[in-house]
């Protein structure tokens, strides 16, 4: 379990998978068998496809899977500045393990327009060409990472979707350049990339710049909290990704009282219940209550009156054993927490707060 306050930040929305492109078909799957080369047909297996041959001069009609633990696979050097190129509505994916390019080469789309190309770079994959062209939408998790080399524009009309934990790094354009070429291209969970709101832009070397997806506040409030013995009600709040897939949720509860314990509880379904078993507060949960009162989760308050949890949504207590959030959910929290009224010891309720993981 993840401790509090630990949300780990590096230098993006999941997306469908291939299956939801344009063109259902199967794929050609990278295995590596002779070597690094990209455009070796030994290197690939082509059973489930139509495809039998794989040519940087002819566009690749069909889905392409690159999954590891299969070796590297690098993109020669080709004559002048080519690329890796799929016909038009198909789509890649890179799932742990490395795609790069030795050269001036890159990956794309056959045409600027169209229904162009969908990569999802995924499960610690990289994905390190000098660029990418015509309508390639990159889908960055939050294991993996995008590196580019090319100093003029390597994000040659397409765009970038990162997600909290995702890397993306220009080794030879610095923060400025970044700015002024590509910052409009990239995108959080969906969102425009705000510098300074979900994004940090930091220099890398003399040249180079790395792009930081920042933790946003995320979640809707709802329901009334009861004052506390602090004169203040509890507030609750949460940060980082809305990913279910991204597993990066920080859940906070401040204007608590000080040095009173408390944990937090969560459902999938939302009610109201006022001054539960005697509590001085309003219970904003119904259905099945989990609580977080495993190691390190029942907290103090400290002199701050306030807690916050890393909570792993991979394994959201429940009354029946932990459940994974899915895309599409909507998880609700709250914090019940020791109080008194009128010299007397009690209990009490933050407000609640929902969030929809995507």
């Amino acid at each position: 379990m993840k401790q509090p306050r630990q949300l780990a930040l590096a230098c993006a929305l999941s997306c469908a998978a291939l299956a939801s492109t344009t063109h259902a078909s199967a794929q050609i799957v990278w295995t590596g068998a002779m070597g690094p080369g990209i455009f070796q047909e030994g290197n690939w297996d082509f059973t489930a496809s139509t495809v039998t041959m794989v040519d940087h001069t002819i566009p690749i009609a069909d889905n392409v899977e690159f999954i590891g633990p299969a070796p590297e696979a690098r993109i020669g050097e080709l004559p002048g500045q080519e690329a890796f190129t799929l016909a038009d509505g198909f789509g890649m994916v890179i799932d742990n393990m490395r795609v790069s390019a030795t050269g001036n080469d890159g990956v794309g789309s056959e045409f600027s327009s169209g229904l162009g190309l969908e990569i999802r770079v995924i499960n610690g994959g990289s994905l390190e060409p000098y660029f990418v062209r015509n309508n390639t939408r990159v889908n960055v998790d939050s294991t993996s990472q995008l590196i580019f080399r090319d100093p003029a524009n390597p994000v040659n009309g397409s765009t970038i979707n990162l997600t909290l934990g995702a890397r993306l790094e220009f080794l030879l354009e610095d923060p400025d350049e970044f700015r002024a070429e590509h910052l409009s291209k990239v995108f959080v969970d969906g969102a425009p990339a705000v510098e300074g709101v979900n994004i940090r832009v930091d220099l890398v070397g003399v040249l180079g710049s790395c792009i930081t997806v920042l933790p946003g506040s995320i979640g809707t409030n709802y329901c009334t909290a009861n004052s506390n013995s602090s004169g203040g009600t509890a507030v609750m709040a949460a940060f980082g990704s809305p990913s279910a897939g991204a597993n990066a949720l920080t859940i906070d509860c401040s204007s608590m009282p000080a040095l009173v314990f408390g944990f937090f509880i969560t459902s999938r379904a939302q009610g109201f219940v006022a001054n539960p078993a005697g509590s001085a507060g309003n219970l904003c949960l119904s259905g099945d209550i989990g609580r977080f009162v495993g190691p390190g989760q029942i907290q103090n308050s400290g002199l701050g009156g306030t807690i916050s949890w890393d909570v792993d949504v991979t394994a959201i207590p429940q009354p029946n054993g932990p459940m994974g959030a899915a895309s599409g959910d909507t998880w609700r929290f709250q914090c019940w927490f020791r109080d008194s009224s009128g010299g007397q010891a009690t209990s009490n309720f933050s407000d609640g707060i929902a969030i929809t993981f995507l």
